[in-house]
């Protein structure tokens, strides 16, 4: 059950309010002794929302919860009408919290990507993602299209966690072949990830709805798009781990990769075996060694070409169960080339696919390899290609 009760506008205002921030990112934020945020936690007991003095001291971060009632707030022995003046309070003296000395020097100010509900409007739903709700918005102040990802499980710290994962990784990376993130909101409930509104919904949707009528030009231009973002995640030395058809979204009919939930800013990746995901796009090395890197971004980038290119779509290995993909693919089978795909392309892919991780190409060689096929198709993708070619030398 969510709480009801909103926090007081007074408090959320705050420029050093930091909202459900995870400890992790509060602990990274406070560098100096005398650093300080307000930050929230869920109080599942109580069924509300609890606010709490972060600081760091010389014997590390300390957070103390702040009593707030409608017209109070209480620390220590300080009572002030809000957390505002009571700050204002604390900070003129040494103040004694629980057997600390505490002395605040520094308020910690919101980040750029610390957004505010008040900063966004949403209203229509666009559809469900892996912990929440998908709406198109706007950001109020320039009137941009977003899309907000909106978390259902507010009490649940396991699915803050894996929002604030996705945050992380996100506000890193900049490319128009990569979704562009906004910010993130945690400064009440409910928790939300802003994101760049992409018009032409998902590939894999497109690939349904249009089915014979999308062109091979279409998904050849759609292959080098995601190419050309996954070429600049590897070179950021990040892993997507979750490269498919339905995480590629379209834009002004450019292919821009999305869902960074299972993405890791690092070369290698432990998964456990006991909780396997993805198996139709996994490569089948990864039950021997349990590591994902950039070469089993690849084998799963080969899987999505077979997708851009089955007429009509269908899932990978659609026929068979999990345990059986498994089976099969360990054992060497690969799918069957989709009719109609391209030599250069069906070569491509199936190189993606090879059974030695270090004979697959490289992100900069899959790009390049694309390139070559498409000049020699005589640039069949037109002014799609030129454009995000255009885009990523101006970054």
């Amino acid at each position: 059950m969510a709480q009801k009760e909103k926090l007081p506008e007074e408090d959320i205002i705050l420029p050093y309010y930091h909202g459900a921030i995870m400890n992790q990112d509060s602990d990274q934020l406070l560098v100096n002794d005398g650093d300080y945020m307000i930050v929230m936690k869920f109080n599942p007991e109580l069924n509300k929302n609890q606010l709490y003095l972060a600081v760091r001291l010389k014997k590390g971060i300390r957070r103390f919860e702040i009593k707030r009632t409608p017209n109070a707030a209480k620390l220590a022995n300080k009572t002030a009408s809000n957390i505002g003046k009571l700050i204002d309070m604390l900070i003129k003296d040494v103040v004694e919290i629980k057997g600390e000395r505490v002395i605040l020097k520094r308020p910690i100010p919101k980040g750029k990507f610390q957004l505010m509900h008040k900063d966004v409007d949403f209203k229509k739903k666009l559809g469900s993602g892996a912990y929440g709700t998908v709406y198109r918005g706007r950001l109020v102040k320039s009137n941009t299209k977003i899309a907000v990802k909106k978390l259902d499980t507010n009490n649940d710290d396991e699915s803050l966690a894996e929002m604030m994962k996705e945050a992380r990784v996100m506000q890193l990376y900049d490319h128009p072949n990569i979704v562009k993130f906004y910010g993130y909101i945690v400064d009440d409930i409910p928790y939300l990830l802003v994101l760049e509104y992409c018009n032409g919904g998902s590939v894999e949707d497109k690939l349904v709805e249009k089915g014979e009528k999308l062109s091979s030009r279409s998904r050849i231009t759609y292959t080098y798009h995601a190419a050309c973002g996954i070429d600049y995640l590897h070179k950021k030395n990040c892993i997507h781990r979750d490269i498919a058809a339905r995480n590629c979204l379209i834009h002004k009919d450019i292919v821009k990769i999305a869902d960074f939930g299972m993405c890791r800013a690092t070369s290698v990746y432990k998964v456990d075996l006991n909780k396997p995901t993805n198996i139709r796009w996994l490569a089948p090395e990864v039950w021997e060694n349990g590591e994902t890197k950039a070469n089993t971004d690849i084998y799963a980038f080969g899987v999505m070409m077979w997708e851009y290119f089955e007429i009509p779509y269908d899932t990978p290995y659609s026929a068979w169960k999990g345990y059986e993909v498994k089976q099969k693919t360990r054992g060497g089978y690969r799918l069957p080339t989709p009719r109609g795909m391209p030599p250069e392309m069906e070569e491509i892919m199936k190189e993606c696919w090879h059974v030695d991780p270090n004979e697959r190409p490289t992100a900069p060689e899959l790009k390049e390899k694309l390139e070559e096929a498409i000049a020699k198709d005589g640039n069949p993708a037109g002014n799609g290609i030129e454009k995000s070619k255009s885009q990523t030398s101006n970054k």
